[in-house]
């Protein structure tokens, strides 16, 4: 006989677990059916859901890059500005040239009276009217001229400022007439298409994460709207201080809307879960920091306390505990529900598409 009985118990127990957990058991106040509350229900159902890392982190342009100019004097023209799109090598200033180019020409004369008395100096050597030790000195000095000559004819070109990559302005230091000197700023460019977003994950969560995994990204300017990335670096050690790890994503911007500097609310997909529980979101009600749902079993509601995970796509929340698959939970009237209420159910909620996304709660 004991060996029927302790099955059965553990069946109970089991069935005790999905039915009435955490709702009360002491008997409902009775009600009229004038005074039932109507309601409409949903069913808990699986879902698809992504399961995340979640972090928190900053936009940076891919290449940030700052140009000073490498030659003084002053600024003639300028033909960028802030916000302008500009390609690798497209000319962004001029800077006044007479003074090097006469420095130059001085240069190319000095040049050429150095190779000639080179030349002279061969002949001689070679009839030996000079010693071997003169005519070096005069080769020496032929050499030294050319690069003289070279070193100025690329502070020239140094006098016409060019990107040195596809970028944005971010900013413009100078205006035309500044007088600058080698160092001083002149363009601050960045790269925005794609972005970097850094942030930390904290290292518990660093066997779920690699390189390549996708990135979803929100940020405040855009609501809900999800950029998408690419997980590209995970650091290679932990931050002691608050035990995390520094993590960047590459950030698909095509249409520019992202910004350098925006704050981002990030998710990292880790892995998929084709049977996650779910229920409309309609039907939680949070109070001090507790979420419950009004299960629906006959004609009455009993409040069960659940435990949320993902926000799914199509407006469903994951239920980590407190429910079953088949379980029916009130979506309407909730203002209205207690403990043990009696309801009329006056239709059902529908399950409006498979969920194939999750974000943060």
């Amino acid at each position: 006989m004991r060996q029927f009985v302790i099955p059965l118990l553990l069946s109970l127990s089991l069935s005790a677990a999905c039915g009435r957990a955490g709702s009360s058991q002491a008997s409902p106040p009775a009600q009229t059916p004038e005074s039932a509350v109507p309601v409409r229900i949903a069913q808990v159902v699986l879902q698809r859901v992504q399961r995340k890392v979640h972090f928190v982190g900053t936009l940076y342009g891919h290449d940030e890059v700052t140009l000073s100019s490498q030659v003084e004097g002053q600024v003639q023209r300028l033909y960028a500005d802030v916000a302008d799109e500009i390609e690798a090598g497209a000319l962004l200033a001029e800077i006044d040239d007479d003074l090097w180019q006469a420095r130059l020409r001085e240069a190319e004369a000095n040049l050429a009276k150095a190779r000639a008395d080179e030349v002279r100096a061969r002949q001689l050597v070679t009839g030996q009217i000079i010693s071997p030790q003169e005519y070096e000195q005069r080769k020496t000095a032929a050499d030294v001229a050319q690069a003289q000559r070279d070193s100025l004819a690329v502070t020239l070109r140094h006098a016409r400022v060019t990107s040195p990559l596809r970028a944005s302005v971010a900013k413009r230091f100078v205006s035309a007439g500044e007088y600058v000197r080698p160092g001083s700023p002149l363009f601050a460019l960045v790269v925005l298409d794609p972005l970097k977003l850094r942030g930390e994950v904290p290292e518990r969560f660093v066997p779920e994460i690699a390189s390549g995994q996708s990135v979803e990204i929100r940020v405040d300017a855009y609501g809900q709207e999800v950029f998408t990335g690419k997980l590209a670096r995970v650091a290679p050690s932990s931050n002691a201080q608050n035990r995390s790890v520094t993590v960047e994503a590459l950030v698909s911007n095509p249409q520019r809307k992202l910004k350098p500097g925006f704050f981002a609310n990030a998710a990292i997909v880790v892995r998929e879960d084709d049977s996650a529980l779910s229920i409309p979101q309609e039907s939680v009600v949070r109070f001090a920091g507790i979420d419950r749902v009004f299960v629906i079993e006959g004609n009455r509601a009993w409040a069960r306390e659940v435990e949320l995970g993902e926000r799914l796509a199509n407006g469903w929340l994951e239920v980590r505990k407190g429910l079953c698959e088949g379980d029916r939970v009130a979506v309407s009237g909730l203002s209205r529900l207690e403990d043990g209420a009696s309801v009329l159910v006056q239709g059902t909620a529908p399950v409006q598409a498979e969920a194939s996304e999750g974000a943060q709660r």
